[in-house]
Order: C-alpha cells, then sequence, then structure tokens
C-alpha cells in the first residue's frame, strides 16, 4: 500500500532531512539581511513540504488505526532517527516531548502524551515494567521508551500478521498439526522479536504483548475454523472458554509442551495485557480461585527459583485431551529447597574488572559451557579422554575480595541462566548421619535440576573449602562423617551432569584428590594498576561530593588492595564525610587515606601466593 507512490520510511527520512535543514537554516541567521530574506522563504517551503508529508504519514491506510497527529508523527520521526543513530538505546520522558516542543516543566501534560503513545501502542518500554503507571506516574518519568516493534515493523511495510499465517500448514488435520504450528509461530517470534527480561524462571525469552497477541489471534482463527474435529476445538466447547481463558491455555500449553518449561504467573500476564490496568483482571482469572484453577484446567505452583512466584500448567487430562503424553510434557517442579538460594545477578564478562589475561580465560570457560566446540572436539579423539561426562566442574580460587563470586553470576549471565548457591551451612547437622543424607539429598537434586532441558541453572558453592578438604586418618566418629561426606562429592563430582562453579579463598586446605575432578582451574589475582584505577573510579561515583576531584594515581599506585578492599575503603571514608557539616561534607583525599591505611594494616599477607 502506498500513496502517491511514497512509502512511510521513505516519509520518514524526508522528515528527518527536512528537520535537519530547518536546524541548519536557523544556524545561518545573521548573516545578513538577503540570507535572511532567503533563509525565510527556504523555512516556508519547507514548512509546507513537512505538512504534505505529515498528511500522507497519517493517511496512510496501515496506520488509521493509531489515530495519528501531526505530533506523534514528528516523534515517531525522531525515534525513527534515534534508532537508526543509536540501534538499542531507549528515549526518556523528556527527549520525546521535547521533539515537539513539549514544556518539560508542564510534566503532567508531558506524561498524558506519553501515556497516550504507549495506549495507542506506537511506543513500548524498552525494558520489562511490572508496576501500573496509572498509579504511580513516576515509572513513566524513570523509564525509557523505544518504538513499538509491531508498529516499527507496519512502518517498515511488513505484515506480520500475513507472514507469519503462510508459515503455517494448509490446514489441521489432527491435534499433533496443531500443535506443531502452535510451537513453529511462537518459536518464530521468539527467535526474531524474544528480549530477555527481569528474572523469570529459566531467564526466558520475552515476548512483546503485541506480538504475542498477533500469535494468538492467528492460532485462535484457525481452531475456531477447525470446530469440533480437533481435541482443542471440541476442548473450547466442553470448558465453554472465552476468548481470554483460550488464550490463557494457548500460552500455557506451548510452554509446556513447546519450550519444555512452565510458564511463570508473571510473564503469562506481561505477554496477555499492554495496559497494566489489565493486570488485575489476568490475575483474577488464572488466581487460585479462578474458574480454570478450581474446575481443574490449569495448575499453579511455586516455582523452584524465585520466591513468591507462581508457575502455570495444564491439567493432565487436558493434555490427553489434545493428544499430548503427559509424560512427555513438562511437569510441574518441585519447589526449591531450603539448601538452595537463588543469586539474583546482572553482572556480565564486560563488567569484571579484572586483567585482560584473566577475563580471556574466563570467556575460554564461558565456551566451554556453551558447548559449542563439544562435536569439533569429539572428531579430534576427545570423547574417549571425557569419559561421556555431560557437565563442568569449575574452581575459581585466590584471594579475598578478587571478584570470584562476582565472575560466577557474570558466567551465570552470560549463559543467560540462573545461578543457584548451594548453603552450606544447611548441610551440617548435629545428629549423627544426617549431614551426609543432607549432602547426598542435595546432590541429587542438583542433578534433576541440571538434566532440565531449558531449565538447567549454573550451580555455585561459594567458599567450598568449608565443604571440601583434606580427609583425616582419624578415627573418631566426627572424622569419619567428614570423610564419608567428601567421598560422596567426590564421586558425585565425577560425573556431575550441569554446571558446577566453586570458589575458595583457602585452596590449600582442600584435598588433591579433588583437583582432578574440576575440568577448569582460574586463578583470581589481587588487582594490577590499571584494574585498580578502574575499581578506584568505580566505586567512587559521581554522586559522592567531591569524588571528582580525588587524584585516584594517589590511591592506586599505594594500595595493592582488591576490588572488595577498596569499596570497604570507600564506603568508610564516604561515612566520615557524612559526619561533617556545610561545605565540609564532602569527600577528601585524607579521608580515603586514612581508611586506606587502616584496611592496609590488616591486609598484609593477603597476597601471598598460597600454591596447590
Amino acid at each position: 500500500m502506498q500513496i502517491e507512490g511514497i512509502k512511510p520510511l521513505d516519509i520518514l527520512q524526508k522528515l528527518i532531512r527536512l528537520k535537519t535543514f530547518e536546524k541548519e537554516l536557523d544556524d545561518e541567521q545573521g548573516s545578513g539581511p538577503e540570507t535572511e530574506q532567503q533563509g525565510r522563504k527556504l523555512l516556508r517551503g519547507n514548512g509546507r513540504a513537512f505538512t504534505k508529508h505529515i498528511h500522507s504519514f497519517i493517511q496512510y491506510p496501515s496506520f488509521q488505526e493509531y489515530a495519528l497527529s501531526k505530533q506523534d508523527v514528528l516523534v515517531i520521526a525522531f525515534l525513527w532517527q534515534e534508532h537508526l543513530e543509536q540501534t538499542g538505546r531507549g528515549v526518556n520522558w523528556t527527549e520525546i516531548c521535547g521533539s515537539v516542543q513539549l514544556d518539560a516543566l508542564r510534566v503532567k501534560d508531558c506524561l498524558d502524551y506519553v501515556l497516550s503513545l504507549l495506549e495507542r501502542q506506537i511506543i513500548s518500554f524498552d525494558e520489562q515494567i511490572s508496576g501500573n503507571y496509572y498509579l504511580n506516574p513516576l515509572i513513566l518519568q524513570t523509564a525509557e521508551f523505544t518504538l513499538n516493534t509491531c508498529f516499527t515493523l507496519q512502518v517498515m511495510g511488513r505484515d506480520l500478521r500475513g507472514e507469519l499465517a503462510q508459515e503455517l500448514s494448509e490446514k489441521w488435520d489432527t491435534d499433533e498439526d496443531f500443535l506443531s504450528d502452535l510451537k513453529l509461530i511462537f518459536d518464530l517470534c521468539h527467535s526474531s522479536f524474544g528480549e530477555y527480561r527481569g528474572r523469570s524462571r529459566g531467564r526466558g525469552l520475552q515476548l512483546e504483548a503485541g506480538i504475542a497477541t498477533i500469535c494468538l489471534e492467528i492460532i485462535k482463527t484457525r481452531i475456531r475454523k477447525s470446530g469440533d474435529k480437533l481435541g482443542i476445538g471440541r476442548l473450547v466447547k466442553q470448558q465453554e472458554l472465552c476468548d481470554t481463558e483460550l488464550s490463557i491455555l494457548l500460552l500455557i500449553i506451548y510452554h509446556q509442551t513447546g519450550r519444555e518449561e512452565c510458564i511463570s504467573e508473571q510473564s503469562l500476564v506481561s505477554a496477555l495485557s499492554v495496559d497494566p490496568r489489565d493486570f488485575w483482571r489476568l490475575q483474577r482469572m488464572i488466581d487460585s480461585k479462578s474458574r480454570l484453577v478450581t474446575e481443574g484446567v490449569i495448575q499453579r505452583r511455586p516455582t523452584r527459583f524465585v520466591s513468591n512466584a507462581i508457575e502455570m500448567s495444564a491439567a493432565e487430562h487436558i493434555l490427553k485431551s489434545i493428544g499430548v503424553d503427559s509424560k512427555a510434557a513438562t511437569s510441574m517442579p518441585e519447589p526449591l529447597n531450603p539448601v538452595f538460594e537463588i543469586c539474583l545477578t546482572q553482572q556480565t564478562l564486560k563488567d569484571l574488572i579484572i586483567s585482560a589475561p584473566e577475563k580471556s580465560l574466563l570467556a575460554t570457560i564461558i565456551r566451554k559451557c556453551e558447548g559449542k566446540y563439544q562435536s569439533k572436539l569429539k572428531d579430534w579423539g576427545f570423547e574417549d579422554i571425557s569419559r561421556g561426562k555431560q557437565g563442568l566442574v569449575i574452581l575459581l580460587y585466590g584471594a579475598p575480595g578478587t571478584g570470584k563470586t562476582f565472575a560466577a553470576g557474570a558466567i551465570a549471565n552470560e549463559l543467560h541462566k540462573d545461578l543457584i548457591k548451594l548453603n552450606i551451612a544447611k548441610l551440617r547437622n548435629k545428629f549423627y548421619g544426617e549431614s551426609e543424607k543432607l549432602v547426598k539429598r542435595a546432590f541429587t537434586r542438583m542433578r534433576k535440576m541440571a538434566e532440565d532441558k531449558g531449565q538447567a541453572p549454573v550451580f555455585l558453592i561459594n567458599e567450598a573449602d568449608q565443604l571440601i578438604h583434606g580427609r583425616s586418618r582419624s578415627q573418631s566418629s566426627c572424622d569419619a562423617i567428614e570423610n564419608t561426606i567428601q567421598s560422596i562429592i567426590l564421586e558425585e563430582l565425577e560425573s556431575f551432569p550441569g554446571i558446577l562453579i566453586l570458589t575458595t579463598n583457602l585452596e590449600s586446605n582442600m584435598d588433591e584428590a579433588f583437583f582432578r575432578r574440576f575440568d577448569l582451574k582460574l586463578r583470581f589475582e589481587l588487582p594490577d594498576l590499571e584494574c585498580r584505577r578502574e575499581l578506584w573510579k568505580l566505586y567512587l561515583r559521581e554522586e559522592i561530593p567531591g569524588a571528582k576531584e580525588i587524584d585516584l594515581e594517589v590511591l592506586a599506585d599505594r594500595y595493592g588492595f582488591s576490588g572488595a578492599q577498596i569499596a570497604l575503603v570507600v564506603q568508610n571514608a564516604c561515612v566520615e564525610a557524612l559526619s561533617r557539616k556545610g561545605s565540609a561534607m564532602r569527600l577528601f583525599l585524607t579521608d580515603l587515606l586514612k581508611f586506606a591505611e587502616l584496611e592496609k594494616s590488616w591486609s598484609k599477607g593477603i597476597n601471598k601466593s598460597v600454591g596447590f
């Protein structure tokens, strides 16, 4: 569809160029009467062209549903230019309003306008927002926005609905055809439009609500046309599912059968609602008192990883009615045992401030965890050497505070997996024989989680020397128990199927029998001079009064501290600064030197080398 042979992208391109030309003319004003007269003439012509192109964009058939105004088109042009020049960057509300010269001091008017763009799905949040911004407009002030994906595709002349529909089978003869196309259409969109959002179970890909809606509408249209001849059609009729209930069930079935995972309550609600005012209505439709739950269509259960979170699955008889073997489908997982703890991580490899060789080795570890070269290694004859072992056991060791635990989080994030920490203290029991049982149960559960396709987390044992240490030759009952625990762990590490990271500051305390069980070992040294500069810069944030005037070179050169020590010195110095009043309430180099000297006296032997 075109108007006067001009496509939407062409119109935006012309608007951007006209806007740039207008700015250049404004900059040249004051060059003389004749030049100014020519400039005014050009500006008038520019204005007429502006109006013509904006009107063409507004009248474009595929944009009629958006009820666009001149102001909207200018915002769209601005966001499109930002997308081209700085791909992946969101813009805030003041930038959106500034692009159409709305006064940012009139905050309510500006936020109302941003809200109208969101409601019409012209723009979207650049990250997942769980709060209700109708109740709390401050959410809009702290968020960043981009052009909505569906709207952007229309600007580019793409018909997503039509293109996806063409990928489906010509007709459905069986429920297997339905399930195959349900998986196909959502897999296509997840791989093309999905983004990693928040801390959802499995760190799965989250679709923008508009994309999910298009997928569901295509599938639901096919179901209606198929009528009662398919199990899914009979199910809709028997359960008297309304349109929204069918959408809920389809998403649950797709995740349970197609992605081999159960969708969380939050992800389900987010995928089906553009407007946060719909969140509560949808949550009522899937809560424990809802018709779908009380009549046994769907089930609810706490997630393994995130406290106070719920996962959804279709009941066994529902799966059977559409030809799914309930044993083959993902069952609801067991809740996470108290000996495990979810670690919320955001860091990536680039956030680590460590030496270049250490970062390079860490990148190698991540590549091995990804298994990219597994088949090639087999071609090179390594299959017999690895004895068929599927997992990786990694030891990160070195001085305290050098970033070992932080690095474990980065590995998990780079692999898009959850990081689950084993709580060693809860494996100890005062009753004879109970500790061995707890250790065995913990590893049995870890194996089960590690073998869960698409859901396997990265496991972490911090301060592993407390659990894995030298075996005793003493005949006492306590030593016998400890030796039994060591034997259990040795056996488990030999064939562990997942990714397990152990950290320690005291590797010399470990039993030597464990060393060959570690597939990879990385020593974290105290940061070098360049890293120390970066660490001081990181912790002396701009928000701290006086931080910009601090001579980082003096601190980095004088003190061979770890990152944790630098963070502690800065925090203590800031507390000292806050105790003062008036203009003296700011950070001075003397504050940092005072607490750095105190820290130095404690850490004289921290960088002594402790080898294997």
